[in-house]
């Protein structure tokens, strides 16, 4: 059974956070830095041990999204570039999702498409756009890239990204730090703005703009499979002024991966919801260990053939991977 995580990450010298910010504000933050900067032996060894057979790469937030103008192009480049040198020393073993600098979509479009037709590169990873850019990928503004997408038939990964200051102070203020923190984003709050960037891309009329766009959300789909009933029960064709229900653009445009969520309950959700061909097995290295992700992935109560669908399956056929 070959295993395809899709969620798992690294990050350049240039755009790591700074020790202890960003990601790295939590215990074990030089460690995590280490592994996000090794693209070599030590994390093949790694994936060996758990038996991952390829992990599809994608920088750590926020990359050079959270750059304007020429320096942000030019990092990503350089970014792009460190990848691509990474996937070619571990043939088989590595793949990768391009990093774009979402403050310069045309630009974007354009290292897309030399990331996948130069560098081959299975698609493209955006780190949920309100947090670093402010403005959702509905915005007509990323017209050109959400095309170039579509032009290069490959996927994109909408990945969370931390809410803006406004939100937080909003939200989360009066909690102790380490709560408020935790709560903003990984336990709760950019799960929770993923899911509304995902749920904004049907009811903005994107999917039905963008015809041939595919996107892949982690985290047993960022909450939207628990709820997806409920959004299309209030609101339906007659709120949005839709052709079709949320639900109906959502199953047709969506995967929908399990990264960082080892529990059963959440991915019985999703696979009930969206099917066994759109769940896609991920671990979210590193912020969550390899053995731990094939651990539970084992334990899934799939039939042997499903389990293979879910294990890799799915993935080498949406990312054309041999």
């Amino acid at each position: 059974m070959r295993t395809i995580a899709l969620e798992e990450h690294f990050w350049t010298d240039e755009l790591a956070a700074a020790p202890g910010t960003g990601v790295l504000a939590r215990a074990g933050g030089a460690r995590l830095d280490a592994e996000l900067r090794d693209v070599g032996a030590a994390r093949i060894a790694d994936m060996d041990a758990a038996g991952i057979d390829v992990q599809v790469l994608s920088h750590a937030q926020p990359a050079a999204q959270a750059m304007a103008g020429e320096a942000g192009i030019e990092a990503a480049v350089r970014a792009n570039d460190r990848l691509a040198a990474a996937i070619a020393a571990h043939p088989g073993r590595l793949a990768g999702f391009a990093t774009l600098p979402t403050a310069s979509p045309a630009a974007a479009a354009v290292e897309l498409t030399r990331c996948v037709e130069s560098l081959g590169f299975a698609g493209g990873l955006v780190h949920s756009t309100i947090g670093l850019n402010g403005a959702f990928l509905d915005d007509p503004r990323y017209a050109p890239l959400l095309s170039a997408f579509e032009a290069l038939d490959v996927p994109l990964y909408l990945h969370p990204a931390p809410p803006p200051a406004a939100v937080r102070a909003a939200y989360f203020d009066g909690l102790p730090a380490p709560a408020a923190g935790a709560l903003a984003t990984n336990a709760w709050g950019w799960h929770a703005e993923a899911g509304l960037a995902t749920l904004r891309l049907a009811a903005a009329g994107t999917f039905a703009r963008h015809p041939g766009l595919r996107v892949i959300i982690g985290h047993d789909g960022e909450m939207i499979p628990f709820m997806l009933h409920r959004v299309d029960d209030m609101m339906p064709r007659a709120v949005t002024g839709l052709d079709e229900e949320v639900s109906d653009y959502l199953l047709r445009h969506l995967w929908v991966t399990t990264s960082g969520m080892f529990s059963l309950p959440p991915a019985a959700c999703a696979l009930s919801v969206f099917g066994v061909d759109r769940v896609l097995f991920s671990v979210d290295y590193p912020f969550a260990a390899n053995w731990q992700g094939r651990q539970f992935l084992d334990a899934l109560p799939l039939s042997p053939a499903d389990k293979a669908k879910v294990a890799g399956e799915n993935a080498a056929a949406l990312l054309r991977l041999a």
